[in-house]
């Protein structure tokens, strides 16, 4: 039993089975800040996003550990602001955010 002080560690290795786990079938996330909708299933190794306006982006797991690894150097509370990152080039930021920040919830990133 944990003691009220002690938040439970995840890995990459681990986020990213519960991934496949949890995301065998789709699952539909808001974005922060925007009335937009987006569904996640997890497929071939990689996370495919689908849109309100039926755009389609595949988040291979090398791209989310990249964010990983730049999220959980960030603040808690500056973790999931999209402008903390200097990604110009990756159009899938939000979602992946937004995916990490509803699985991890109240653990600690490492």
């Amino acid at each position: 039993m944990m003691g009220p002080d002690i938040v439970p560690q995840l890995k990459f290795d681990e986020f990213w089975n519960l991934l496949a786990k949890e995301l065998a079938s789709s699952k539909k996330f808001s974005l922060p800040l925007q009335s937009k909708e987006f569904e996640a299933k997890y497929s071939g190794g990689r996370i495919l996003v689908t849109t309100s306006g039926d755009s389609l982006w595949a988040i291979e797991r090398s791209t989310m550990h990249e964010i990983w690894d730049k999220a959980s150097a960030i603040e808690e509370t500056r973790r999931y602001v999209g402008t903390n990152y200097n990604q110009r080039t990756i159009r899938t930021l939000s979602y992946i955010l937004t995916i990490i920040k509803h699985f991890v919830a109240n653990r600690k990133m490492e």
